[in-house]
């Protein structure tokens, strides 16, 4: 417990990301924006209902709904509702992990019988890279018949993760490394790890390390977390393919979460989602080595605009841009959360229905984002660039390069409402350091000018 303490106060001290922000909403008109996307996005689809949370650069925030959280009884969605989250539980375990593994709890390289009793088909030399990146080769014990028929017949009964295993599981699918294989075991045998060198449950450390730290009241792992909200309704169908006129989360019980487990038995909203993805990704959880490692790639083609699976993550790419992040998919409910490298946009979307189309519905409302970040601060000139920026996102000092020496005089920094924030004579030659203090976090734009005339590009400061 000792040692828990201690790493909880380095996190207040090493990771000030963790602490509170002064977040503000977009502006009305953006915020209508999104609006009318998220409301078309669910009409063109064919969806219940949608959930989305929106992060971006400058501590600005967008939360909205569209559609109903009852079918039948038409009531409206809203932003309180818990989700069940699936597969984006995988994001929270692979941090967890990565942090005991900074700690010298666990290691990379470390095998499952160093830490566990022999389970059935799991080989003991399986290393713990090869459960966090879905190449180890254990076969998947959840998606079977005994399983299904486990949570519809035995919804209270609660199913430790090695007889979960023992009972569901089969033979290794191939050795460890040899190719990749999504498999939810692989993160159960995480979820017995974490406990095996913590001590503690795996919702005790979830509590300590993320929920306290992070502020996110309303973020529950089951079974062991009583849920307190309202769970909205999920719709799908157990007899009738591409059916979605069933509340299914009946089967989404104390049973089906023991199963489950660091695989996917989290409940959430898209707002505390979103906030855990962003620290995640921006280095507030685990350190820059951690996190690099997390984004190494097998290149794998699943659906939705996902070309590849890391440590824990899922590597999307949308109008060229690269966001990590994970999705997940369970009976009645569809999730996704990413964040965007170059952007500094974090999406998370969750529908309460199962097999929604999440990749176009992103892809749509990034492209909302894009449009309204660039709305009085356009990119001018840009079949002909004058100059570039570089390192967008920028922290402290951008690099403007001009194509030729001597085309431009004055440098400005534009905020999205037009008001200058700081503004410099050109020096000579081609590239121009230009400092960022005082600057704060946000989309700008920067523009030179000259005799010939204006160009500008957008600026993004972290």
């Amino acid at each position: 417990m000792e040692r828990r303490i201690r790493w909880i106060l380095l996190v207040a001290i090493v990771f000030p990301g963790l602490r509170a922000k002064a977040q503000q909403p977009v502006d009305t008109a953006f915020a209508s924006a999104l609006q009318h996307k998220l409301d078309s996005c669910r009409t063109v689809f064919a969806v219940p209902g949608i959930s989305a949370t929106l992060l971006l650069p400058g501590d600005r925030y967008w939360n909205g709904t569209s559609g109903l959280a009852h079918i039948y009884d038409e009531v409206p969605l809203d932003t309180t509702y818990l989700f069940q989250m699936a597969s984006v539980t995988k994001l929270f375990a692979s941090a967890l992990v990565f942090q005991l593994i900074e700690e010298g709890l666990l290691g990379l390289d470390d095998t499952v019988d160093e830490h566990l009793d022999p389970i059935p088909f799991v080989p003991g030399g399986t290393r713990i890279r090869y459960l966090l990146n879905h190449r180890s080769g254990i076969a998947d014990h959840i998606p079977t018949n005994g399983v299904f028929a486990t949570w519809m017949n035995d919804p209270d009964s609660i199913w430790p993760p090695a007889l979960a295993i023992s009972e569901f599981g089969g033979p290794p699918l191939f050795t460890q490394n040899a190719a990749f294989s999504y498999s939810n075991t692989n993160y159960v045998l995480l979820g017995m790890l974490i406990e095996a060198v913590t001590g503690t449950t795996v919702a005790q450390a979830f509590q300590e390390r993320f929920w306290s730290s992070m502020g996110l009241e309303n973020t529950f792992f089951a079974p062991e977390d009583e849920l307190d909200g309202e769970l909205v309704p999920g719709w799908g169908s157990f007899i009738a393919p591409n059916t979605y006129d069933t509340d299914v989360t009946p089967i989404l019980n104390d049973c089906f979460a023991s199963i489950g487990s660091t695989a996917g038995a989290l409940y959430s909203t898209p707002w505390d989602v979103a906030r855990f993805t962003r620290h995640v990704m921006t280095g507030s959880v685990v350190s820059p080595t951690s996190l690099t490692t997390m984004r190494i790639c097998s290149n794998v083609s699943f659906s939705d605009g996902c070309n590849g699976y890391g440590f824990g993550t899922m590597r999307y790419t949308y109008a060229g841009r690269t966001y990590f992040g994970h999705s997940g998919d369970i009976y009645g409910f569809t999730q996704m959360a990413i964040h965007g490298l170059q952007d500094s946009v974090t999406l998370v979307l969750s529908i309460n229905r199962n097999n929604a189309p999440r990749g176009p519905i992103a892809a749509a409302m990034l492209a909302a984002v894009h449009q309204q970040l660039s709305v009085g601060i356009g990119e001018q000139g840009s079949s002909s660039p004058v100059f570039s920026l570089f390192p967008v996102p920028a922290t402290e000092v951008v690099t403007i390069r001009l194509a030729h020496t001597g085309e431009v005089d004055r440098i400005e920094v534009i905020s999205t409402t037009g008001q200058v924030v700081h503004s410099e004579r050109a020096r000579e030659g081609r590239e121009h350091q230009l400092s960022l203090r005082g600057i704060g976090a946000g989309v700008y734009q920067v523009r030179v000018s000259g005799r010939a005339g204006s160009w500008a590009r957008t600026l993004v400061v972290e």
